[in-house]
């Protein structure tokens, strides 16, 4: 009798010990929220986490500029045919493009930005002759069909950012190829082209080690990618916004007006640990035309912080972005108010 006590003592406290790590390593156990309403001029945000977490609320007004809710990643079928190409001319590294393109889907998802379209050759065309909207294009290869861009300012692309239209470009020099059907073209002065000025880091430093503040967005976006190679140096450019980091005036992530849209290009050769920053950017919403009104900063353990702001008058667009974990973002979402 006394050794089925124990029995069943045993089989009690290991039920106890098993429940205790299931809480704690099980899944679903972390659980995250943001809000934000707005009423008589004033905006009360809140933040939740089930766990000690880092949190960010970026307050923005876009004007009539609103932030994209649909993106489009552009998927280069034939990025390994002419890559050797691209990599003699300027010793580019290549990457698995469809594994690339789902780890910044993934990132993004975790950040609340789901609207994510895949696209090749024709369906990008499509989506271009369709006008701007709340549309964005993510291009993460070295060159575009010769159907939306051969080397002009004027070719199918940009003038779709013109129109509106939001550009994210990262891995490669912006404007540098395009793809004809005789094989891949090298465009000569890309920058000066789209920019009007020689503005594109080709051969320079890479490792960038001065922080850019940018009135707080770096910190806020908590922003880690240090690589300038491909960037540009957007100073002098008016109405330009530059964030992350800087080496010789190339930034990591760089945002220019480009009619009545916007160019942004991420620095550097892609790697898995850019994707956080590049899903950050996009999914926050921010552009070169936002007007950051205020940024919220703290910590929220197994509770919820909240915060409040006073609006000024005339604000015709004001959005949240907020982020959790910092460095290690686990959740975002953007809160059109």
């Amino acid at each position: 009798m006394k050794f089925d006590r124990l029995v069943m003592l045993a089989v009690v406290i290991c039920a106890i010990v098993l429940a205790g790590e299931l809480m704690a390593y099980g899944p679903n156990v972390q659980n995250y929220d943001a809000d934000a309403e707005m009423e008589d001029g004033m905006l009360s945000i809140s933040v939740s986490s089930s766990g000690p977490d880092a949190y960010s609320a970026i307050v923005m007004d876009n004007g009539e500029y609103p932030s994209p809710t649909q993106l489009y990643i552009y998927l280069d079928e034939r990025y390994g045919e002419t890559f050797a190409e691209a990599r003699d001319a300027i010793g580019l590294k290549g990457l698995d493009i469809e594994y690339s393109i789902e780890q910044v889907r993934r990132s993004l998802n975790v950040r609340g930005f789901d609207d994510i379209v895949i696209c090749g050759d024709d369906r990008l065309l499509e989506m271009l002759e369709g006008g701007a909207g709340s549309k964005a294009l993510l291009v993460m290869s070295y060159a575009l069909p010769e159907s939306v861009y051969s080397g002009s300012a004027d070719d199918p692309i940009f003038e779709w950012v013109r129109q509106g239209g939001a550009l994210y470009w990262m891995a490669s020099p912006i404007g540098m190829f395009y793809r004809g059907e005789s094989g891949l073209v090298e465009v000569k002065n890309s920058g000066e082209i789209l920019f009007g000025k020689d503005c594109i880091n080709t051969a320079g430093a890479d490792l960038a080690l001065s922080v850019l503040d940018a009135g707080g967005l770096t910190n806020a976006l908590s922003l880690k990618w240090n690589r300038v190679l491909y960037g540009l140096d957007a100073s002098g450019t008016e109405g330009s916004l530059s964030m992350g980091f800087s080496q010789d005036g190339y930034a990591s992530v760089s945002m220019v007006p480009f009619g009545s849209g916007m160019i942004c290009v991420f620095g550097g050769n892609y790697e898995r640990n850019q994707c956080d920053d590049v899903a950050q950017v996009i999914a926050s919403g921010i552009s070169c035309y936002s007007q950051i009104l205020n940024i919220g900063t703290g910590t929220v353990v197994r509770d919820t912080a909240e915060m409040s702001f006073e609006m000024p008058d005339g604000a015709a667009d004001i959005s949240v972005y907020v982020s959790i974990g910092g460095y290690y973002t686990v959740f975002g979402r953007i809160i059109r108010c």
